[in-house]
């Protein structure tokens, strides 16, 4: 199968035979050939991709896998339009299957392969978009964490990882005549864009000797227990020597040819100025938020959301709850990293149980960590889910809020809770390789927030925190498809702005950021708000009967999947609850239980009486997806902060 990887595709192809050895859950009615086709599917996928294969699973042997040829990845032009035609086999055979025959879990894959294979059918029509050297989703962050982050379980491992390493200087040209081709198209990165890219570029190439791919490499190979002192010698000469002079020079020979095509962009504005542009940015938006929803849905619904928002911000504030503004500026106990996340562990009550895992948290260099990255989280192998990893860039931390905030994300009962637990229940390993990255971003945006709940923080602290960070992304979240889908101007930004009660003086810097970085946000912003939509619903249908324990084990039954899909598993659990879905409701409210009834007459609906507030904006992007040859599912965070108020 072809899985797109982010904005970089890379090439996968699919057969196989059968899982041996990995017990996957089975329900009663299933179709033990839809089993085989999702066992073929994931065997040759593994087959077709080391690094792929090495971050997914743990022992292939064990799970019937032979080793892939031991090459990074494949980044030509070709591999896009081979990438339609493989994805469109899969799908025909998919839909050979009888959907009425097939179990309720096996619907559930069933669905969520199809969606996956649409959107990246669609995804891959438009090469001419893909930046490849995008400094946020292309292959330069991508190589890095690659290969900090690969994990040796044999000696093997260390001859299997020299060999691809060697691999870097091929797929790294392959990437830049790519970018070349778009250049010639007219298409190129903006130069603030380009700045960005080369600055990360430089960040890794400036260090020789002390560099991270080569101090990190020796730091595995030390640590390994059974090699002998010959082998341990010659394993780091060969890192070191094919670092030095093959892999860092490969590097700078793109910041060479990016730099020769600055200036090669023909077009101003969104994508959806661009050729094909439109359509591109339309595939993209399905895809980040896995939702079949038209730009101009997906922008009314963030819409609605800030309204619904902005109005909980005056609940509290004028309640009393938002007192003064020393609730910005109130801070956690000072804590290790180590420690926010026993304390996180130990506040899960509001979630069904979770299997036991370990975890470490660890601190990333500062040359192999991008300058606006806070942490990430790389999901386990999925024949072992108990070692966890979680890497802080702590020159990003700037205090206690931020590194419990951050670790609620990625730690509990952000994405390590909800990976290992759907893990936990041992699904298809095929679900491993397709899913929505919306759901999982969504459902550590929405637990991050729940987790200020259970802080020690005041509840006015609490309430702005939650306010900041969700009103940030989504508006964030508007202006991206505003501008890269429907070609708006730093004009109609602004018109936006002041339409919605916001500031419009931060419409240029908006503006700018998104223009460079399409669809970075969607996952996250439209994945908080349709969780607090669907919290929204089940409340209003249930009432007392609601139980939060039982809504989040509906949430997290079949993992990632498109959110319509949830919405179907809520329905069925409102009607087994013995109610009536409701044919309106709101977004789950973030203010305090005060009731609007009991604010002063009139407050709430001149714009202009909407209080200020200053908001310090997160930004999360999903590694796993961005990753270049590797199947890792990892996340990473990161930081923009604005220094305007939102509101007008």
């Amino acid at each position: 199968m072809k899985k797109i990887l982010n904005s970089l595709l890379i090439l996968v192809t699919v057969f196989a035979l059968s899982l041996p050895a990995y017990t996957v859950y089975a329900e009663e009615g299933d179709d033990p050939s839809f089993d085989d086709f999702m066992t073929r599917e994931f065997i040759e996928t593994m087959e077709s991709d080391y690094l792929g294969m090495h971050f997914t699973v743990k022992d292939y042997r064990k799970m019937g896998i032979e080793k892939p040829e031991l090459l990074f990845g494949d980044a030509t032009w070709e591999s896009y339009a081979a990438a339609v035609e493989e994805n469109q086999d899969v799908l025909d055979e998919l839909h050979t299957f009888d959907y009425d025959k097939l179990s309720v879990c096996q619907q559930h894959d069933y669905d969520t392969i199809e969606r996956y294979l649409i959107q990246t059918i669609e995804l891959n029509k438009y090469p001419q978009h893909d930046q490849l050297f995008n400094p946020y989703t292309g292959v330069v962050n991508n190589i890095e964490t690659n290969l900090t982050e690969f994990i040796f379980y044999t000696e093997e491992d260390f001859r299997d990882y020299l060999e691809v390493i060697r691999d870097i200087p091929e797929f790294l040209q392959e990437a830049i005549d790519v970018t070349k081709k778009q250049a010639e198209m007219g298409i190129f990165m903006t130069d603030a864009i380009l700045e960005e890219g080369l600055d990360t570029i430089n960040r890794l190439t400036e260090k020789k000797e002390d560099n991270e791919l080569i101090v990190i490499f020796n730091e595995s190979v030390d640590a390994f227990e059974g090699l002998s002192a010959a082998d341990k010698e010659s394993f780091k000469k060969q890192n070191h020597d094919t670092i030095i002079n093959e892999v860092l020079p490969a590097f700078e020979h793109c910041a060479e040819e990016l730099e020769k095509l600055r200036g090669s962009n023909r077009y101003e504005g969104g994508l959806a100025n661009y050729p094909d542009g439109a359509a591109y940015y339309q595939a993209l938006a399905q895809y980040k938020t896995s939702s079949n929803l038209s730009v101009q849905e997906l922008l009314d619904l963030c819409t609605e959301y800030i309204d619904s928002v902005i109005d909980d911000y005056i609940t509290l504030y004028y309640s009393g709850v938002i007192s003064d503004d020393s609730v910005y500026e109130e801070e956690l106990p000072e804590r290790s990293p180590q420690e926010v996340l026993a304390y996180l562990q130990a506040h899960l009550q509001n979630y069904p149980e979770g299997p036991e895992v370990t975890y470490t948290s660890k601190y990333l260099d500062p040359s192999v960590a991008n300058d606006a990255t806070v942490a990430y989280y790389v999901n386990p192998p999925v024949d072992d889910i108990k070692a966890n990893v979680i890497k802080i860039n702590g020159d990003n931390i700037s205090n206690s809020v931020d590194l419990y905030d951050t670790l609620a994300h990625e730690g509990f009962p952000g994405h390590l809770y909800q990976i290992t637990w759907y893990l936990d229940k041992n699904p298809h390993p095929m679900r491993n390789v397709v899913g929505s990255i919306a759901y999982t971003e969504g459902w550590a945006m929405y637990t991050e927030l729940e987790a200020f709940d259970f802080s020690e923080l005041s509840e006015g602290a609490r309430a702005v925190n939650k306010i900041n960070i969700a009103l940030g992304y989504v508006e964030d979240c508007a202006i991206d498809l505003g501008v890269n889908g429907l070609g708006w101007t730093v004009d109609d930004v602004k018109k936006y702005l002041q339409d919605n009660g916001l500031n419009a003086e931060s419409a240029q810097s908006l503006y700018d950021f998104v223009l460079g970085r399409p669809g970075l946000l969607l996952p996250y912003g439209y994945g908080l708000l349709m969780n607090h939509r669907m919290r929204g619903k089940a409340m209003a249908a249930l009432g007392d009967s609601f139980d939060i324990v039982d809504y989040h084990r509906v949430i997290l039954e079949y993992g990632d999947r498109a959110f319509d899909f949830v919405e179907k598993d809520i329905d069925a659990y409102i009607t087994s609850m013995g109610k009536e879905i409701p044919e309106e409701y709101g977004f789950m409210s973030l203010a305090a239980p005060t009731e609007m009834s009991d604010l002063p007459a009139g407050i709430l609906t001149p714009e202009t009486q909407r209080p200020n507030q200053t908001k310090n904006v997160v930004i999360y992007a999903g590694v796993g997806i961005l990753l270049a040859a590797a199947a890792v599912f990892a996340f990473i965070r990161l930081r923009r902060k604005k220094e305007e108020d939102p509101f007008a």
